[in-house]
């Protein structure tokens, strides 16, 4: 009777002071593939397991000085990932059922059949190897998600990484601001996923994405037959995000409404749901993000000052990617080998042609407009090297390259280069406001008021226009 392989490199360490049913025990888990260090007591046992711990103790019970029951406490102090197995005669039974409340993963009747430990060994097994997947995906994921997940090693990058790190051992809320594209959902997704609630749950709310009208019941959640068409209860994201982290992002596109209900949720940690009497205790960690100035809008009366202090008590800002170009070629070569495992496409690379256009690029959308840019690349290059001609089509000359000056047609003015590139963005988003919004950095109030005052009109739809 054979292991599966995926069980060869599992350690037990077998305990018993019987030579002849050590003997025994050992030569068949070796047949079966486990590696079998073995012990004849106690101290014999804390021995090997300092020199090279097991991932499975099968002990005896009863055995001269040290017995089963003070080995298993000492193991689960020093070792509490190893998983120990007890062996016992009928007459102790109880004795072990008292052991396996203390911690012990199961054990064995003497006198028993080998199938019977191949059992629990091939369980106790599987356990370990989940524990180890899950583990990996962790490590996957905080490789992803996590702080060194923040390209960059420029100052800027540095002291960004120093704060997100600082930032994710706290459970105060997190203020992160800067312009549209800098990466401040990902920032965020680094605090949570570095510090102690990472295997808990991260919820994005994109609060500019909401209805006014249906704000409320997204966030604290109805009961059923709160308002019409309320056909059973909805859990709201407040509460999804229990133990884990909540993240406003575009928090000051919040409803006024909205805001003082929930600043009472941060400062009394309970939500009740709409058309409930009754309030829940939530475990509630924030993290928002704004490229509003939040301070301005406080002095406009768009945005509580109180709700204001609360969110802002630890403040990270994002510097825009001009702000420091010295990271560009770094980013865009990890964006590339991102884009091309997600495209399922070859990564060869950029030319120093193609690099040295990037650095100098002002890169007005940031992060977001330059994998935009590369993504578009990499499926033009099919395979190759990017080159210069791949990220500028059309022939552009390079920025910073001598070119000939503009005639007075080309000439316009401020207002007229502001109208056109808000109806190209919007074309570009197919005139979706609040994408265009964002896109712009700004809010969608302000967008309506440019599009009124330049006299933008959108295409003609059937049925009810995008928001």
């Amino acid at each position: 009777m054979s292991e599966p392989s995926g069980h060869r490199a599992t350690r037990v360490l077998v305990v018993e002071d019987d030579a002849r049913l050590l003997d025994i025990l050992t030569r068949h888990l070796e047949r079966m593939g486990y590696e079998v260090p073995t012990a004849s007591s106690g101290g014999g046992a804390l021995s090997v397991m300092e020199q090279s711990p097991a991932d499975i103790v099968l002990t005896d019970v009863r055995m001269p000085g040290m017995d089963g029951h003070t080995l298993l406490q000492e193991l689960q102090e020093r070792w509490p990932a190893t998983k120990v197995v007890l062996m016992t005669a009928f007459g102790s039974v109880d004795d072990a059922v008292n052991a396996m409340s203390a911690g012990a993963y199961s054990y064995v009747c003497k006198p028993f059949k080998v199938d019977e430990i191949a059992a629990v060994l091939r369980n106790a097994a599987r356990e370990l190897d989940l524990v180890r997947e899950l583990s990996a995906l962790e490590r996957v994921v905080r490789g992803r998600h996590g702080v060194r997940a923040i390209i960059g090693p420029s100052a800027a990058m540095r002291e960004l990484r120093r704060l997100l790190r600082e930032a994710a051992t706290l459970t105060a809320p997190v203020l992160i601001t800067g312009r549209s594209g800098t990466g401040k959902e990902m920032a965020a997704r680094a605090i949570h996923f570095d510090g102690p609630r990472k295997a808990r749950a991260f919820v994005p709310v994109n609060c500019a994405a909401i209805p006014e009208t249906l704000f409320e019941s997204e966030m604290f959640g109805h009961g059923r037959g709160a308002f019409t068409g309320a056909q059973r209860a909805h859990v709201g994201l407040i509460e999804q995000s229990d133990g884990g982290t909540l993240f406003l992002d575009e928090v000051g596109e919040m409803p006024l409404p909205q805001q003082a209900k929930f600043l009472r949720v941060l400062d009394d940690g309970v939500v009740r749901p709409l058309g409930r009497r009754s309030s829940r205790q939530v475990d509630l960690r924030v993290v928002a993000a704004t490229n509003r100035s939040l301070e301005a809008m406080v002095k406009q009366g768009e945005f509580r000052e109180d709700l204001y202090f609360r969110l802002a008590v630890f403040q990270i800002h994002i510097p825009e990617l001009a702000e420091h170009p010295e990271d560009v070629p770094s980013l865009a070569e990890h964006l590339l080998v991102e884009l091309a495992r997600d495209n399922r496409l070859p990564a060869r690379g950029f030319t120093t042609e193609a690099l040295d256009y990037l650095t100098r690029r002002p890169w007005a959308g940031n992060v977001r407009e330059l994998r935009n840019v590369l993504e578009r690349a990499l499926i033009r290059c099919r395979g190759h090297r990017i080159h210069l001609a791949d990220l500028e089509p059309g022939g552009r000359p390079m920025l910073g390259s001598p070119a000939a000056p503009p005639d007075a047609e080309a000439l316009r003015s401020l207002a007229q280069v502001e109208k056109d590139h808000i109806a190209m963005v919007l074309k570009a988003c197919g005139w979706n406001r609040s994408e265009a919004a964002r896109v712009l950095g700004i809010d969608r109030r302000t967008l309506f008021s440019k599009i009124r005052r330049h006299g933008l009109v959108g295409p003609m739809r059937r049925g009810p226009a995008k928001p």
